[in-house]
C-alpha cells in the first residue's frame, strides 16, 4: 500500500505565489488546498482536516496571520504550521513562536525548501506522537523518509549519499566485529548524518556555486550537531545521536563540534567520519570534480593518525583496492538514476 498525502493548507494573498508553492509541493507528493485570505482559511479549518498549515504572517498590511495560526492551534492541534514573512521587523515576533512542528520561513520563499520543511516537521510530529511505541525497524523509515524529504530535496545533488554511507559502514562495521545493535544504529547513524544542515539559518550554501567563505563553513561546523538534538531522544536513537555528532571529530582532535580525539571517539563514529569523507569526495559539486582513485588513496594515507583512526583508514583503503572504481563511480550513476546525471554542475 502506498502511504496516503499529507494534506496542506495554503494561505497568502499574492495569487502568483500561491499557485506557485501549491504546484511544487502538489509535485512533492502533498495535498494542497489554497487559501487567498485568514478569513477564508479558518472556515476551512473548521470543517477540512489538514496535516500542515503554511501561512503568510502580514495580510493588506495587518498581522492576520497570527489568527490562522491561532485557529490552527485551536481546532487543529495536530497539525504542523509554518509561517511565512516579507518583514524582517517581525522576525522576532516569528521567532517567539519557533519551535517544535512551528517553524517560519523568509520570503521569498523557496518552495523545495518550504517541501522539505513541511515533510521533516510530519515525520517529527510522527515520532514524537509514537513515542516509545515505534519499533526499531519504523525509526529506520521514518528518518530514511525525513532525509530523502528534506536535505536531498534542498540539495538534489546529495541523491544516495546517505544510503551510499550506509552500505560502506555496514561492510566496515562487519570487518571489526560491530555487533549487530550497534551496527544497525550506525547504518541509522549514516543515513541521517548530515540531517543537522536543514536547521542552519541559511541553507542557500548546500547549492552554493563555489567554495564555503569562513563564515559560511562555521556555520555549516553547526550541523553535526544539530541533527543529534533535531532526530529526538527516542531510546532507540542515543546511540545514533552520538554517532552522528561524532561524525566531523578528528582522531588528533582538531574536528567538530567537541574537539574529541583518539578513542574518545567512539568507534562507530570513528567508521563514519572516514566514509563520509569517501563519498564527498568521490561526488562532483559546483566547486570539484570527483577525484580520482589514486588521489583519494593518497589523502587516506596522508591523513593516517591526523583526521582518521589509522586502523580503519588502513581497513578502508584496503576494501578501496578492490571496491575503489566501482564505489567512486555510483554518486553518478544515483544521480542518473534521479533524473539528475545530465544537469550535474561543471567543476
Amino acid at each position: 500500500m502506498t502511504e496516503a498525502k499529507a494534506s496542506v493548507l495554503l494561505v497568502d494573498d499574492d495569487v502568483r505565489t500561491l499557485e506557485l508553492l501549491g504546484a511544487t509541493l502538489d509535485l512533492q507528493a502533498f495535498e494542497t488546498t489554497l487559501s487567498h485570505s485568514p478569513q477564508d482559511a479558518i472556515r476551512l479549518l473548521e470543517t477540512v482536516r489538514f496535516d500542515a498549515i503554511v501561512t503568510d504572517v502580514v495580510f493588506d498590511g495587518f498581522s492576520d496571520g497570527s489568527k490562522v495560526l491561532a485557529a490552527a492551534r485551536d481546532r487543529q492541534p495536530h497539525a504542523v504550521v509554518v509561517l511565512m514573512t516579507g518583514y524582517p521587523q517581525i522576525d522576532d515576533a516569528v521567532s517567539a513562536i519557533k519551535g517544535g512542528a512551528i517553524d517560519y520561513l523568509q520570503k521569498p520563499v523557496d518552495p523545495i525548501v518550504l517541501g522539505a520543511m513541511v515533510h521533516r516537521a510530519l515525520r517529527e510530529a510522527k515520532m514524537r506522537v509514537a513515542g516509545d511505541q515505534l519499533e526499531f525497524v519504523e525509526l529506520v523509515d521514518i528518518i530514511s523518509q525525513m532525509v530523502a524529504n528534506t536535505i536531498e530535496r534542498v540539495d538534489p545533488y546529495t541523491a544516495g549519499h546517505g544510503e551510499r554511507t550506509r552500505k560502506y559502514c555496514r561492510i566496515l562495521g562487519q570487518h571489526f566485529g560491530l555487533e549487530r545493535a550497534t551496527l544497525e544504529r550506525l547504518e541509522l547513524g549514516a543515513i541521517a548524518h548530515d540531517y543537522g544542515k536543514i536547521y542552519l539559518d541559511d541553507l542557500t550554501f548546500l547549492t552554493k556555486q563555489g567554495p564555503l567563505t569562513a563564515e559560511e563553513y562555521r556555520e555549516v561546523q553547526k550541523h553535526p550537531a544539530l541533527g543529534a538534538q533535531k532526530l529526538g531522544s527516542h531510546p532507540h536513537l542515543v546511540e545514533v545521536c552520538h554517532y552522528v555528532a561524532e561524525h566531523h571529530e578528528k582522531w588528533d582532535g582538531t574536528g567538530y563540534p567537541h574537539r574529541r580525539k583518539g578513542e574518545e571517539i567512539s568507534l562507530p563514529g570513528r567508521i563514519l567520519g572516514v566514509v563520509e569523507v569517501f563519498d564527498s569526495l568521490s561526488t562532483k559539486r559546483s566547486y570539484k570534480d570527483v577525484w580520482a582513485l589514486d588521489k583519494t588513496l593518497d589523502f587516506f594515507r596522508a591523513q593516517r593518525g591526523r583526521a582518521f583512526d589509522p586502523d580503519v583508514v588502513d581497513a578502508f583503503a584496503s576494501m578501496l583496492e578492490v571496491h575503489g572504481e566501482e564505489w567512486m563511480a555510483q554518486p553518478q550513476k544515483d544521480l542518473q538514476a534521479a533524473g539528475l546525471g545530465a544537469q550535474a554542475p561543471e567543476a
